[in-house]
């Protein structure tokens, strides 16, 4: 009887060393360091890391100007330099050039005054803008901005004989996107209003036109 009896408490003993040696095991496998490291992060992409914007750029730009009376209008073309200001002003200097047709526009009326009533598409036109864009928001590599500024201009209509200088107030609008490693596409609409002073006795008469535009931008290294 007494080898029966102590079987049982043999047996707990046993279960309960087992037990022990069984979370002594496991500790110690938890404490070792994993074989397999765990895999590095990805590698940021270099888009990601870029400035939406960099502090020099030059850029073109290629539209439609609707002038009309004595402002040209035709073919847009320009190329501009920009320089960052601050964290969302850049410096926008642009030269450009107006191309429009039409023909003779100009009459003198009953009281012998001269007056000029051109298409929105004719005339010629060059110049340069000075302007201060700014960026309004958005996320990284696309967001809008808005310029304003003024601009210096040489009109001048062929078949009229009347030429002149402009001096137009320049606002801007537009959304600009990065498309690759230090190249951005832009797409804006401007609107120009001022006066010139032009030959032929018309003196000063009022400018008034509407760019729509898309371009492109290169960050300079």
């Amino acid at each position: 009887m007494p080898r029966r009896l102590s079987q049982p408490g043999a047996r707990s003993r046993c279960a309960a060393a087992a037990l022990t040696g069984l979370l002594l095991g496991a500790r110690a496998a938890a404490a070792q360091p994993s074989a397999t490291p765990p895999p590095p992060p990805p590698e940021p992409s270099p888009l990601a890391t870029e400035p939406a914007q960099a502090e020099r750029e030059l850029g073109g730009r290629v539209g439609l100007a609707s002038g009309g009376r004595v402002t040209p209008g035709g073919l847009r073309i320009d190329g501009h330099y920009l320089y960052q200001l601050s964290e969302v002003d850049w410096f926008e200097g642009a030269a450009s050039f107006t191309y429009g047709g039409g023909g003779p526009a100009c009459f003198r009326d009953r009281a012998d005054v001269l007056v000029c009533d051109h298409g929105l598409l004719a005339g010629v036109a060059a110049g340069f803008d000075a302007t201060v864009r700014r960026r309004l928001g958005g996320q990284a590599g696309f967001w809008p901005y808005a310029r304003v500024g003024l601009g210096l201009r040489l009109v001048r209509f062929a078949d009229d004989d009347v030429s002149g200088l402009a001096v137009p107030l320049v606002v801007g609008a537009g959304v600009r996107a990065r498309v690759g490693r230090g190249v951005a596409i832009a797409a804006e609409a401007t609107g120009e209003a001022g006066l010139a002073y032009l030959s032929r006795g018309l003196g000063p008469e009022p400018q008034l036109g509407l760019v729509v535009a898309v371009g492109v931008e290169f960050r300079l290294r």
